[in-house]
């Protein structure tokens, strides 16, 4: 008997919007590990899981970069410079209420969305 896969949810930027009792914590998921946990515990606010999705990714890829020996090791510090940059302007951005798009990574993000 074949089991049925249930169909992965597909998310779009515009079913993400603000919710101002999530404020707080989609300012909190800007940063990385916080995000990382926020993307599994946060399931209703999709702006937040947004967020956080966002800077999980982010805070993967400088892990990743950063113990590639040699060459990761001479990028790390500028793009670690350039990962703060972006969470200081997520930062900013969700206090405002708006949604901050990271180009590369945002499709990313809404497919783990979808995936988790």
């Amino acid at each position: 008997m074949a089991e049925e896969k249930q169909a992965k949810k597909v998310y779009t930027l515009e079913e993400i919007k603000f919710n101002e009792a999530g404020k707080i914590k989609a300012i909190l998921a800007c940063f990385p590990l916080i995000g990382l946990i926020l993307f599994f515990v946060e399931k209703e606010d999709k702006f937040v899981r947004y967020m956080a999705a966002q800077f999980a990714i982010l805070g993967v890829a400088e892990f990743v970069l950063s113990i590639i020996p040699v060459i990761g090791w001479i990028l790390s510090m500028p793009v670690m410079i350039l990962i703060w940059v972006v969470i200081i302007l997520g930062m900013v951005k969700a206090s405002k209420g708006e949604r901050f798009d990271i180009p590369i990574v945002s499709p990313w993000a809404l497919k783990l969305m979808g995936a988790f």
